[in-house]
C-alpha cells in the first residue's frame, strides 16, 4: 500500500512539474512564456534576446512595448494565446522611430506571427518586413487603431524579397486604415507571396496594394473580403501599380469602394472569379500613361450592383480602359444583367457594341446590353483593335464560384 501511495505521488508530481508552468502562465496577464526554458518575460523583446532559433513564444494578456525581431538570433514564431477569452494584444503608446509595433525587417530566420491582436499608433505599421528574403508568416492577427481616429497601415512589405510569405486569415477591419496590405518587391529579385483569406474594411483608403514586383515572382492574391464602406472617397479594393506583372487575382469579394480593382501598367496579370459588388468602378485598366503589355486577363467575375438602375443613374461603370493600346480580354464575365455590358459612349437603346455581335451568348437584344457600362479609349465592346474590350461570351446569370 505504502509503494502505491509513493508511485502516485511521483506521478501526481511529474505531472505538475509539465502542466504548472503553462497553468501558472496562463493565469497572470501581460506576460511572454518560452516553454522551453519555462520562463516568462514582461516584454516580448527580453523574451526574444534569450531565445534560440525554433523556439516559440507564447502570448497573453496585454503586452506593451514595440517588438524588435532582430533580436532573436534565429526563427521564431510569436504565438498569441487567449486567457479566459481575453484575447493577447501587443501595443504602444505611440508610433516608435522605426514605424512599427512589429518590426520584422531584422530577423534572423524564418518567422511565424499567428493569433495577436495589434493595436496600432496613428502614422505606424503594424507589422513591418523589408530587405530581409527570409519566410514571414502572418496568419489570424488582428489589427486595429489605438484609439478610433488612428489612421494606420496593417501589414508591410516594403523592398522585401525571396519568402515565401504568407498573409492569411488576418482583419483589418472597422478603422481608419491608410492601406490594409502593402507588398512591395525589390529590383530584380523574385519573390513568392499568398494573400489569402484576410478581412478588410471599412474606412480604408486602399485595401491591398502591389508595387515593383519583378519577373520570375509569384504573387497570388485570392479569398479577401474587402469591404471599402464609401465609394464615393474614391478608396480602391485591390491595387496593382506600374511594374508588377503576372500577378493573380482571384475570388475576392471587393464592396463599396471607388475603385474595386485597379490594373495599371501590370503585364500578364489574371483578375479572375472575382465577386465586385456596388463600387463606382468595377475593374479600371491602365488608368496612368502606363500600358500593361502583355495584356492582362480579366474573366469569370461577377461585376455588379445590388441596385442595378441605381448604381447606373449614379454614374458607375463596369469596366474602365484609360491608356491601353491593345485589345484587352474580358471575357465570360457578368455585368450584372443578362444582355452583357452597356457602352458608356453608346449607351443603350441604340448601343450596337455592347456585347459585340459575336461569338456564343453575344447577339444580344436590339439595343445591346443593359448591364454596367464599359468605358474605353477605343471601341468599348470590339473583337479587336486599339485600346478596344472583347467581352463575348458574355454571363448571363453571376458566376455562383466567384468571390471568396
Amino acid at each position: 500500500m505504502r509503494s502505491n501511495v509513493f508511485m502516485w505521488l511521483m506521478t501526481i508530481g511529474i505531472l505538475g512539474g509539465l502542466v504548472l508552468p503553462d497553468l501558472v502562465f496562463t493565469q497572470g496577464a501581460g506576460r511572454v512564456y518560452n516553454p522551453r526554458l519555462r520562463r516568462t518575460y514582461p516584454t516580448v523583446n527580453q523574451a526574444l534576446a534569450e531565445s534560440r532559433n525554433g523556439d516559440t513564444l507564447l502570448i497573453v494578456g496585454r503586452v506593451e512595448g514595440a517588438v524588435d525581431l532582430s533580436l532573436a538570433p534565429g526563427g521564431i514564431t510569436l504565438l498569441g494565446k487567449m486567457n479566459g477569452g481575453i484575447p493577447a494584444v501587443i501595443s504602444v503608446a505611440a508610433c516608435p522611430g522605426n514605424q512599427a509595433v512589429i518590426d520584422a525587417r531584422g530577423r534572423q530566420g524564418r518567422v511565424q506571427i499567428v493569433g495577436l491582436n495589434i493595436e496600432v499608433p496613428s502614422g505606424c505599421y503594424g507589422i513591418l518586413s523589408g530587405d530581409s528574403g527570409r519566410p514571414l508568416t502572418v496568419r489570424n492577427c488582428r489589427f486595429v487603431g489605438r484609439d478610433r481616429l488612428a489612421l494606420f497601415s496593417g501589414i508591410a512589405l516594403v523592398n522585401e524579397f525571396g519568402g515565401p510569405f504568407l498573409i492569411q486569415g488576418n482583419q483589418i477591419t472597422n478603422q481608419l486604415v491608410s492601406a490594409a496590405i502593402l507588398i512591395d518587391g525589390r529590383n530584380v529579385s523574385p519573390l513568392q507571396v499568398i494573400v489569402r483569406g484576410n478581412r478588410v474594411g471599412s474606412d480604408v483608403t486602399a485595401g491591398i496594394i502591389v508595387s515593383d514586383i519583378p519577373s520570375g515572382s509569384s504573387v497570388v492574391i485570392e479569398r479577401n473580403i474587402l469591404e471599402g464602406g464609401d465609394l464615393g472617397r474614391g478608396a480602391i479594393g485591390i491595387l496593382l501599380n506600374p511594374g508588377s506583372p503576372g500577378v493573380i487575382v482571384q475570388r475576392n469579394t471587393i464592396l463599396n469602394f471607388g475603385t474595386g480593382i485597379v490594373v495599371d501598367g501590370s503585364p500578364g496579370s489574371k483578375i479572375l472569379a472575382n465577386h465586385l459588388q456596388d463600387n463606382g468602378v468595377g475593374i479600371a485598366v491602365d488608368t496612368t500613361t502606363a500600358t500593361s503589355g502583355m495584356a492582362p486577363v480579366i474573366n469569370d467575375n461577377n461585376i455588379t450592383c445590388m441596385s442595378l438602375g441605381a448604381c447606373r443613374a449614379a454614374g458607375a461603370v463596369g469596366l474602365s480602359f484609360v491608356h491601353g493600346t491593345y485589345t484587352l480580354d474580358a471575357r465570360s464575365n457578368y455585368w450584372g444583367a443578362n444582355t452583357g455590358p452597356d457602352s458608356a459612349e453608346d449607351p443603350a437603346p441604340g448601343n450596337t457594341t455592347c456585347p459585340e455581335a459575336t461569338g456564343s451568348n453575344c447577339a444580344g437584344p436590339p439595343g445591346g446590353g443593359t448591364g454596367l457600362p464599359i468605358n474605353a479609349s477605343g471601341v468599348d465592346c470590339s473583337v479587336s483593335g486599339s485600346g478596344s474590350v472583347r467581352t463575348c461570351p458574355i454571363r448571363t446569370a453571376p458566376n455562383q464560384f466567384a468571390g471568396a
